[in-house]
């Protein structure tokens, strides 16, 4: 039997076994061994390569799932899904893994997953993170009372002699460290202390471009870990006057995350930290 004729009876198979639903090209390229490409080799489509195993090709935009294309609010929806049940910003990747959709309709909707993301953060905010338990993690941040106003004062005169000044961050009290950092030192010291909990495994920290290296967990059990390249940056848009090559990077690691049409997927420290016990 050729390997055109073994498709055909696999795609056969598939859609007997889902009846009376339609079969999708994503569901078949998730549930066999036959690529995009030999398929595509044969065919030149996935309907075409429908109509020859006698079967219905699908209309365009339609999902298997109930015959409709699924709302922005509803592919926002599972980004959410995920990022709760592992605590972490969800990738595509883990879409594509643990997700009910891919990272497909995403891209279409949105160009890229991380635009998608961002219209997430966007719509709905930074979710909780639920515990085994089902109870909602409390945010425990201390509260920091507001100045009424910010005093001007009256600066000594430009011949006086200057002191150097030592500036802190915002007050964290974070499991001994007492402001936020304000530099890209402050965030390696504050990732060293967390890598763990957010699911990474470091392998090397270095000073040559990007900064460290090392796996990160794409499931709740354990069981799937993607390499990492991880460039330490006090802001995101550090990345870029530093002249960084996103290529070479996966991961931009900051406390604050202000470049929103970043190439490379972010984690900002200053919004995840809130999610971990002091």
């Amino acid at each position: 039997m050729d390997e055109k004729q073994k498709i055909i009876q696999e795609i056969q198979r598939m859609a007997s076994s889902i009846a009376p639903k339609r079969i999708s090209s994503i569901e078949f390229y998730k549930n066999s061994s036959v690529s995009k490409g030999k398929l595509r080799y044969h065919f030149g489509s996935w309907n075409e390569a429908l109509s020859v195993a006698g079967l219905e090709p699908n209309p365009s935009g339609i999902h298997i799932s109930g015959y409709k294309k699924f709302s922005d609010d509803e592919l926002l929806e599972e980004i959410g899904r995920l990022w709760k049940k592992t605590g972490f910003r969800p990738t595509g990747d883990l879409m594509n893994s643990e997700g009910k959709f891919s990272q497909n309709p995403y891209k279409k909707r949105w160009g890229k997953w991380s635009t998608a993301i961002n219209e997430f953060i966007k719509r709905f905010g930074v979710p909780s993170i639920v515990d085994i338990e089902g109870t909602q993690t409390p945010n425990t941040s201390p509260k920091t009372e507001k100045p009424i106003i910010i005093p001007e004062t009256y600066k000594p005169k430009l011949n006086a002699k200057k002191k150097k000044q030592v500036v802190y961050g915002e007050p964290l009290d974070f499991r001994g460290v007492r402001y936020a950092p304000i530099n890209e030192q402050g965030v390696v010291y504050l990732f060293g202390m967390v890598s763990h909990e957010l699911g990474f495994l470091i392998e090397s920290i270095r000073t040559d471009f990007p900064d460290c290296e090392g796996k990160r967990q794409l499931d709740s059990k354990g069981t799937k870990w993607q390499n990492v390249r991880i460039e330490f940056e006090y802001k995101s848009s550090n990345f870029s006057e530093h002249g960084h090559d996103p290529d070479l990077c996966d991961l931009i690691v900051c406390w604050v995350h202000d470049w929103e049409e970043c190439p490379v997927e972010v984690l900002e420290l200053r919004s995840t930290l809130k999610f971990l016990p002091k």
